[in-house]
C-alpha cells in the first residue's frame, strides 16, 4: 500500500496526541449496532482495547420507540428472528458500555431528526463533562453518526477513525437511508485522520474515494478466547446420527442465498441441517416442511462453540453481488476454530481464501462441493484450517493497529 502519512493536527497545525509518550490511551467507540447484539467487528475491536490496558467507551446506536416495539412483537410472535443477547465481559473494567436515551423515530430514518438530535447531544455532553477530547481516539463504525449527531462542534478528538466493515447497502433499509448514509460518509471521509478497512476488496475503493486519508486494512479475526471455548467443548461422537450441515449467521436478503440453502436441505436430506442466528420469517416459513432442519434462531456467542463441534460442514451461501463482493465474514474465521470444512459462494474476497474453502461458482457446484467436502475431509486438513484461524487474532490485529496509529499516523 502506498504510504499516505499525515500528522493528526487540528485546525491550528497543533499536533494532538503524541502516542509515543503514553502507554494507554482512551477509545470512544461510535457502534454500528447494540453492544449486546449479534457480536461484530465493532464489539471485538473495542474488547480487545480494554483487553489490552486501553480506555474504552462504548456508544451504542440509541434506541427508538419504534425499536423498542418492533423488538417486543418479535419476543412475543417471532422468537427466531431475534438477535440480541451478547454480554460484556464483566472482569474489563475499563470498558464501558453507554446506551444514550430512545429516541422518538429512529436512528436510520428519522421522522424528528432535529429533537433526536438535540435529545442525544444533550446526553452527551452530560456523560462525558470533563472528557478531554483532544486525547481521544474516535472510533466511528457508522458513517451516519458524523453531522447527524456528532460532528467537531461537539466534541473535538484527537484523532477521527473511520471504520468500514461492510457496503453501505448492508447498513440502510431504503433509498432514503442510503442516500443519507452516503453524504455523511463523505463528510466523514474528509475529516478522517485514518481509514480502517476490513476486506482487501475494498481497498482500490478506499484508496480512490479518500485519496488525503491514510488507510489500514484491518480484516476481521477470532478472539484467543473463542478458540479457548472451542478447544474446551468435548468432542462429538457421531454414534449413528446423521452428519451436520452447519450456518452460522442472518439469514437477510441482501446476502444470504435462501433459495441456495434450500437446494441445500433437499438434497441433504440425509443430513441434518442447522441454521444458527436471526431467521427471516419466510426462510422460516420455506423450513418447515423440511425435517432434517434445525432453526436455532439467536444463540449467544459463548454456546457456539456447541454448535461448532457437532458441525461435520459449515456453509457460507452467499448470494452472488456488490455488497458480498467487499465482505470478508467473521464467520470465516469461526469456523475455522473448528477445523471444519467450509463451502462458500465464490466472491471476489473469498478467493483470497481459497486455500482453505471449497469455493463453487453456482449451486449445482455448491451441492457437489458439499460432498466432496464431506467425503474428503481428514485430520490434516483440520489442522490446517485451524492453524489459519490461530493466525488470525483479534489480539494481533489491534496490536497492528496501535502499531500503526504509534508508527504512520500520531507520531507522523
Amino acid at each position: 500500500m502506498p504510504d499516505r502519512r499525515i500528522p493528526c493536527q487540528d485546525i491550528t497545525g497543533r499536533r494532538r496526541i503524541d502516542m509515543s509518550t503514553d502507554s494507554t490511551y482512551h477509545f470512544l467507540f461510535f457502534g454500528l449496532t447494540s453492544f449486546r447484539s449479534l457480536p461484530q467487528r465493532e464489539q471485538a475491536i473495542a474488547i480487545e482495547c480494554a483487553r489490552l490496558g486501553h480506555e474504552v467507551d462504548f456508544i451504542e446506536i440509541p434506541p427508538s420507540v419504534a425499536g423498542k416495539v418492533h423488538a417486543l412483537f418479535n419476543s412475543a410472535f417471532s422468537p427466531l428472528s431475534r438477535d440480541t443477547g451478547f454480554t460484556c465481559d464483566p472482569a474489563l473494567p475499563n470498558l464501558r458500555i453507554h446506551t444514550p436515551p430512545t429516541l422518538p423515530t429512529g436512528f436510520r430514518n428519522s421522522l424528528t431528526p432535529t429533537l433526536d438530535r438535540a435529545i442525544f447531544r444533550q446526553w452527551f455532553r452530560r456523560r462525558f463533562r470533563g472528557t478531554d477530547f483532544s486525547r481521544v481516539i474516535a472510533m466511528v463504525m457508522m458513517p451516519l453518526w458524523w453531522g447527524n449527531y456528532i460532528d467537531r462542534a461537539l466534541f473535538d478528538p484527537g484523532l477521527l477513525v473511520y471504520d468500514i466493515c461492510d457496503s453501505l447497502e448492508v447498513q440502510s433499509r431504503n433509498e432514503k437511508t442510503l442516500r443519507r448514509l452516503r453524504e455523511a460518509e463523505e463528510s466523514l471521509g474528509a475529516e478522517a485522520g485514518l481509514i480502517t478497512f476490513s476486506a482487501r476488496e475494498m481497498e482500490t475503493d478506499v484508496l480512490r474515494q479518500f485519496p488525503h486519508a491514510e488507510a489500514l486494512f484491518l480484516p476481521n479475526a477470532v478472539s484467543k478466547e473463542f478458540i479457548s471455548r472451542v478447544d474446551q467443548e468435548p468432542l462429538f461422537h457421531r454414534n449413528g446420527h446423521p452428519r451436520s450441515i452447519g450456518y452460522i449467521g442472518a439469514t437477510s436478503g441482501k446476502w444470504f442465498d435462501n433459495e441456495l440453502v434450500l437446494s441445500t436441505i433437499r438434497e441433504f436430506a440425509d443430513c441434518h441441517i442447522s441454521i444458527i442466528g436471526p431467521v427471516d420469517k419466510r426462510f422460516a416459513e420455506a423450513c418447515e416442511t423440511y425435517p432434517n432442519v434445525t432453526l436455532h434462531g439467536y444463540v449467544s456467542h459463548d454456546a457456539l462453540a456447541h454448535h461448532l463441534r457437532r458441525f461435520d460442514v459449515a456453509i457460507i451461501p452467499f448470494l452472488s453481488n456488490e455488497i458480498t463482493r467487499i465482505v470478508n465474514p467473521l464467520k470465516l474465521y469461526e469456523y475455522s476454530v473448528a477445523g471444519l470444512p467450509i463451502v462458500a459462494t465464490r466472491t471476489a474476497e473469498l478467493a483470497h481464501h481459497s486455500s482453505i474453502l471449497y469455493l463453487a461458482q453456482d449451486a449445482s457446484g455448491f451441492i457437489a462441493s458439499i460432498r466432496a467436502a464431506l467425503e474428503e475431509d481428514s485430520s490434516e486438513l483440520r489442522r490446517a484450517r485451524r492453524r489459519f484461524a490461530e493466525a488470525h487474532t483479534w489480539e494481533d490485529r489491534v496490536r497492528t493497529f496501535i502499531g500503526h496509529l504509534q508508527q504512520q499516523v500520531l507520531a507522523a
